[in-house]
């Protein structure tokens, strides 16, 4: 399969399952509560926007059930209230990461148990927040089985993470 864009590797053809969901209409909030919630080892989250208290109570459920949480957001949206859960996150102990490299740290990704069999990523337009899911016209994709894709997601996820600060950081503790 050749790639539309120079030096970037296309997924090579695997099959994978696919679900998708859109607002107005589908809860994609639930949908993302039930995929967190049914996580075995990782949880892995990218986000411009987190306002929304069910997506943070299942990210917090996770980290107590032992899984290895992570999440990277956007500094300016920080900033600005727009994370507004990323305290009660590292209260349970899941790793905060404020990327602020970019004019918008603009992804929208979850990836769960990225390294194992069962690995899925959601992604789309659909921001973390209570707004995407009640007042916008919003969509995710939900990537299952193919570790081709989830690998790249991963890989990404990852590069991000080290272009980013922990939060808190030391001196603003």
């Amino acid at each position: 399969m050749a790639s539309a864009f120079i030096g970037v590797p296309a997924v090579a053809a695997q099959q994978a399952e696919i679900e998708v969901a859109f607002t107005p209409g589908d809860d994609i909030a639930a949908l993302l509560v039930k995929r967190i919630g049914e996580a075995k080892e990782t949880v892995q989250v990218q986000a411009y926007l987190f306002t929304d208290r069910r997506i943070a109570n299942a990210l917090v459920a996770a980290r107590k059930r032992g899984l290895e949480v992570e999440f990277i957001g956007d500094a300016k949206q920080n900033q600005t209230g727009g994370l507004m859960h990323l305290k009660a996150l590292r209260r349970a102990g899941v790793n905060v990461y404020l990327n602020a490299g970019f004019a918008s740290s603009h992804n929208k990704v979850l990836i769960l148990d990225g390294a194992t069999e069962n690995a899925a990523v959601v992604t789309g337009s659909y921001n973390f927040t209570h707004a995407a899911q009640s007042r916008n016209a919003e969509n995710v994709v939900v990537i299952s089985g193919n570790h081709l894709v989830t690998d790249r997601f991963v890989a990404n996820f990852e590069k991000h993470r080290s272009q980013s600060t922990p939060w808190p950081s030391t001196t603003h503790r």
